[in-house]
């Protein structure tokens, strides 16, 4: 499996799509497990973050070359003019015709690296939409208009459809075909693995404007293979 993808670079920014299982920056606690901004920075020598993704979520982030860039890529973030969308596997059959607002605030718990909803939180927004519906659960687009510690995961948690694997906010850590598919047998001493054993979020589209050229940038990226895998199986039996 390949830990990550260049999609984008020039002399102002990086744009790389990141396999789950990888952390953006160096966690508190020690680890051997691949970090990207490590990575980036021995090959650019000098490299400033703007935005993470969670180590288990994939998709597309920015990282900035230079501090001007840094400045005003992170404004943007903060004026909303940045349009980050996920796509997100989640329990449950959720069903609207149009996008639906989760308007809550959201605390980070002192001293843990958890949220939860609080009205003594920061204002948190995602909108999210229906992309298909499945017999028990349902892939949905989430579009982030705030950007808090694990915004997408606290609010689809918040509204009874969390992600169908989330080890902190949900109620699985792997997921089995077993689960879904009627009949399910395995082969005499075999022992069965899992589907998918991360969590099933992964950030798609990024829309921001250059930095320094007057120009609007799209990046996109396509459902990783472990998720394809998964909403194959759930259109077929989920």
């Amino acid at each position: 499996m390949r830990a990550f993808k260049i999609i984008y670079e020039d002399n102002d920014m990086v744009v790389v799509d990141k396999s789950a299982g990888i952390y953006t920056i160096r966690p508190r606690h020690s680890t051997d497990d691949l970090v990207l901004f490590d990575i980036l920075y021995k090959k650019y020598g000098e490299l400033f973050l703007i935005h993470r993704l969670d180590r288990d979520t994939s998709g597309l982030i920015v990282f900035a070359k230079n501090s001007q860039s840094q400045n005003i890529i992170s404004a943007q973030f903060q004026s909303g003019k940045i349009n980050k969308s996920y796509y997100a596997f989640v329990d449950g059959n959720l069903e609207f015709e149009d996008t639906y607002l989760i308007d809550v605030p959201i605390m980070i718990v002192p001293g843990k690296y958890k949220g939860s909803i609080n009205e003594k939180g920061k204002p948190s927004q995602t909108k999210i939409r229906v992309v298909e519906n499945y017999r028990n659960f349902t892939m949905i687009e989430a579009k982030l208009l705030t950007g808090r510690t694990h915004q997408i995961r606290i609010h689809l948690n918040y509204i009874g459809y969390p992600l169908i694997i989330d080890k902190l906010y949900g109620h699985r850590k792997e997921f089995y075909l077993s689960e879904i598919k009627k009949k399910y047998k395995l082969k005499k001493n075999m022992e069965e693995l899992p589907l998918v054993k991360r969590q099933t979020l992964h950030a798609h589209k990024l829309e921001l404007e250059h930095p320094s050229a007057d120009k609007k940038m799209s990046f996109n990226s396509e459902l990783p293979k472990d998720l394809r895998a998964l909403r194959k199986q759930l259109i077929k039996n989920g």
